[in-house]
């Protein structure tokens, strides 16, 4: 298909408007995957700090439920301190029994 004189005339000046029209229409593409981008990131960063927010705050009922045990582990020493001296009585007067005062027999 042959272009005549008269057609060029028009064509020349289109030219440069679809040009111009495509660059446009490629720089919007751009931007805008430069935005998804640029949310992609955002994103991914909030959800790293929301993880770590979430494992602080784990962290601070453990170290509660720690210092609770602990308390508690101590009320209990307290209690059982009396104990362990009986106990450590007990062992004092097994090991003051001669050997063989006891005999154990299996039938």
């Amino acid at each position: 298909m042959a272009i005549k004189p008269i057609d060029m005339q028009i064509i020349v000046p289109r030219v440069n408007e679809m040009s111009r029209m495509q660059n446009e229409a490629q720089q919007r593409i751009q931007a805008s995957h430069q935005n998804a981008v640029q949310m992609a990131v955002k994103q991914s960063e909030n959800d790293t700090r929301q993880v770590n927010a979430r494992e602080e705050a784990h962290n601070t009922v453990i170290s509660e439920k720690q210092q609770n045990e602990k308390r508690q582990s101590k009320q209990q020493d307290k209690e059982n301190k009396p104990d362990k001296e009986k106990n450590v009585q007990q062992r004092e007067d097994n090991k003051q029994k001669p050997l063989g005062a006891t005999i154990d027999i299996r039938v």
